[in-house]
């Protein structure tokens, strides 16, 4: 054979060689079996560890929402809201967990109303007017209606400068806030409270302007800074929680606050309109004492003389009642005896006048043919007329 041939099966050479060739493929037999076995582990664990990353947290004010292939999921209670506590659900990409911070409280500030400040003035807060007008482009402000009186157009109105703070939250429902509401997508990694924070604030302000201008309308100038603010954040806030209900927005508005200003550039101007107005509330407030004090000092007799005539109209009412009482309970007997009844009645009106008199004269009939003189003394005693007391008083 030649040098390249292959050895006999018999010599001894040949089976060295097979023996190495069985030792090496045992090696790599058994070095596959076992990097096999460590891929199995690693699977197993991947496996374990994807399923384990489908358990979330929800915290005490926040509500969640599980969102298979981007549709809610209805939950065992028929709500598609998920409550505080530890949850599971199939992780990303066949589900995605969306927190929602419902009860927190957020907070958007609007100053589209308020003037132009400088950074000087933001720091020392003290706005300057000094050759300054109002600029549309610039300053921000609100109108007001006119003042209702005589010689006044009702169809003037006044601005007001005003910032408003508006505190909210998602309570109402979560769900229909992330249904109808679009406040952008979040970024890798970004919570969706905070892609609420930066969404909503737009969309709220826009709403809260609308209600704002509409309302404002409806005030003056002086309800707006002095006497009326409460009225009118109380029907902004009102105006503001309809408009988020008809979106159904699921955002409740929780609180408003107001601070409002006239123009800078008449701020000497509505000084004088403030100190007038304080001196016209203190005229009102001393004519209206001095009309309590003259009514009261008429009060006094004119209350007597009231109460005299409802006493003397009981009197009278009860003395009428008494007397047709008294003839209605004759009344039957007078059917069947009118002369005796008759007679009875002027001899207990006799007796009554006769009890009553001071001095009683009787006098007899005069004798057929004679005549009687009668003498009366004019100047008497005027102690003897004075009326007996009354047997009955005590």
């Amino acid at each position: 054979m030649g040098k390249n041939c292959c050895c006999s099966i018999t010599s001894p050479d040949c089976d060295d060689k097979f023996d190495d060739l069985d030792s090496g493929s045992k090696s790599l037999s058994d070095a596959l079996r076992v990097s096999f076995s460590i891929l199995k582990i690693i699977m197993l664990v991947l496996v374990v560890l994807y399923f384990a990353s489908g358990i979330y947290t929800v915290e005490q004010n926040e509500r969640a929402l599980v969102l298979w292939f981007g549709k809610a999921v209805t939950q065992a209670d028929g709500g598609k809201l998920i409550g505080p506590g530890l949850h599971w659900t199939l992780p990303y990409p066949v589900a995605e967990i969306v927190k929602i911070p419902a009860i927190s409280t957020k907070k958007i500030s609007i100053g589209d109303f308020w003037y132009y400040q400088t950074e000087k003035e933001k720091l020392t807060g003290k706005p300057s007017r000094a050759g300054t007008t109002l600029n549309p482009i610039k300053d921000g402000y609100c109108l007001t209606r006119g003042e209702k009186g005589e010689g006044i157009a009702q169809n003037d109105y006044n601005i007001v400068h005003c910032k408003w703070d508006i505190d909210y939250n998602i309570s109402l429902d979560p769900y229909a806030f992330f249904k109808n509401i679009y406040v952008g997508d979040p970024k890798p990694g970004e919570l969706y409270s905070k892609v609420i924070d930066r969404g909503v604030k737009p969309f709220l302000s826009a709403v809260a302007q609308d209600a704002i201008v509409t309302t404002m309308a409806n005030f003056t100038i002086d309800e707006v800074i002095i006497s009326d603010k409460a009225r009118l954040i109380s029907d902004t806030k009102k105006l503001l929680q309809s408009k988020l209900d008809d979106m159904d927005s699921g955002i409740l508005v929780e609180n408003i606050q107001l601070k409002a200003t006239w123009p800078r550039q008449v701020d000497d101007a509505f000084q004088q309109s403030i100190i007038a107005s304080q001196q016209k509330e203190t005229m009102i407030t001393d004519a209206r004492g001095y009309r309590d004090r003259v009514l009261n000092e008429v009060q006094g007799p004119a209350q007597q003389l009231i109460a005299n005539a409802k006493a003397y109209r009981t009197r009278v009412a009860e003395s009428a009642k008494a007397s047709a009482d008294y003839l209605s309970s004759i009344l039957p007997e007078f059917r069947e005896h009118p002369k005796l009844v008759v007679q009875k009645i002027y001899q207990d009106a006799l007796e009554e006048v006769l009890d009553n008199a001071q001095e009683k004269i009787i006098v007899q009939p005069a004798s057929q043919g004679k005549k009687r003189e009668f003498r009366v003394l004019i100047n008497r005693d005027p102690a003897a007329r004075k009326k007996p007391e009354n047997k009955d008083k005590r």
